[in-house]
């Protein structure tokens, strides 16, 4: 996504905490270009499918087919989620959801420097968390350490 917010993209990804039936849409992926910011994205993109992993799989092809040079991108087509940061942070966000916190992930490549924020409440959290950064890793980080401050054993 940080690659994304980089070309002017607006990313977001969100998933609600509350129970659904097996292999229903949970996630929610949605890309657009932001009105002040030129990109080659030609046409909005929607994905929901159940795992947040699934739903970049679905979204890159859409991506490329509305204008975006995803031959330059850092993805390989065969994403493995397992294998990057991204990677990690979908595992995270996947297990949050199972635990019945909503998730909230933005990146916005309609800032001067794309920002990111992440937003996550509700389930066993005991407060609304927001942590806001200029790349993944600044807000996911603190993320992390806010979920175990509140008691979660986040499983990495």
């Amino acid at each position: 996504m940080q690659w994304l917010a980089e070309q002017g993209v607006v990313a977001t990804v969100s998933a609600s905490g509350r129970p659904s039936p097996a292999h229903t849409p949970q996630w929610t992926f949605r890309f657009f270009s932001g009105p002040s910011v030129s990109t080659d994205l030609r046409q909005s993109v929607l994905a929901e499918e159940a795992t947040v992993a699934e739903c970049m799989r679905v979204a890159l092809p859409r991506l490329r087919d509305a204008g975006l040079p995803m031959d330059e991108s850092p993805w390989a087509p065969d994403l493995e989620p397992e294998n990057s940061m991204e990677g990690m942070g979908m595992l995270v966000l996947d297990w949050l959801v199972e635990q019945g916190v909503t998730v909230f992930l933005k990146a916005d490549g309609e800032r001067p420097i794309p920002g990111w924020t992440f937003i996550a409440k509700g389930g066993p959290l005991t407060e609304f968390l927001r942590t806001d950064g200029a790349h993944a890793e600044n807000c996911f980080t603190p993320m992390l350490d806010n979920l175990r401050h509140q008691d979660l054993p986040v499983p990495v």
